[in-house]
C-alpha cells in the first residue's frame, strides 16, 4: 500500500468522526480562488521528516480509531455497511427511508453517540502525534497542502516515507 492510500485511509477515518486535521485547509482551498500555479514550497528536509513521522504516528492513531469503532459496532450488533447505510441516510435527512428496524435504529443511534464521544480524545491524539517532535498543527497543515499540490514535495515525503520502512 502506498503513502497516499494509507493518508486516504487515515483521512477517512477521521472524516467519519469529524476529526481531521486537514479539514481546514480543504475548506480554505476550496473557498479561497486558487493562482494557476501553487507557490513553491521550500521546506527542510527536517521538516518534511517531521511530517512523514507525523502520518506514520496519524495512521496508528487512526487504525486504533477504527478498532474501537468496530468494537462499538459489535457490541451494538450493527454491520459495517448497514451503519455507513444508516449514516449516509441521516446525513441526507432520509433516516426513516433507509428501512432499518427498532432495534437497528436504537444500535445505530447508540453507536452514533458513542462514536461522538470519542471525537474529542482522538482530536487531541491526532494533535499530540502531529506535535510530538515539535511540529505545529499549522506547519503540518501546511505541508499537508503542499504535498496534495506540489508533486517534488509529495516526491521527497513518499521517499522519506519508503527509506523509514526499510
Amino acid at each position: 500500500m502506498n503513502f497516499m492510500q494509507k493518508l486516504k485511509g487515515a483521512a477517512f477515518a477521521a472524516l467519519i468522526l469529524g476529526a481531521t486535521l486537514a479539514a481546514p485547509a480543504a475548506v480554505a482551498q476550496e473557498t479561497t480562488p486558487q493562482p494557476q500555479q501553487a507557490q513553491p514550497q521550500n521546506f527542510s528536509d527536517a521538516d518534511l521528516q517531521q511530517f512523514a513521522d507525523a502520518i506514520t504516528r496519524l495512521m496508528v492513531v487512526q487504525q486504533e480509531g477504527e478498532k474501537a469503532m468496530m468494537g462499538i459496532l459489535e457490541e451494538e450488533k450493527l454491520s459495517v455497511d448497514k451503519f455507513n447505510q444508516m449514516a449516509q441516510a441521516h446525513q441526507e435527512q432520509k433516516l426513516d427511508e433507509v428501512g432499518a428496524t427498532a432495534e437497528e435504529m436504537a444500535a445505530f443511534n447508540s453507536a452514533a453517540q458513542r462514536m461522538m464521544e470519542m471525537q474529542p480524545t482522538l482530536q487531541k491524539d491526532l494533535e499530540a502525534a502531529i506535535q510530538q517532535d515539535g511540529m505545529t498543527l499549522e506547519k503540518y497543515e501546511q505541508i499537508m497542502m503542499a504535498y496534495r499540490q506540489d508533486q517534488g514535495v509529495q516526491q521527497r515525503v513518499d521517499l522519506l516515507m519508503q527509506e523509514k520502512q526499510n
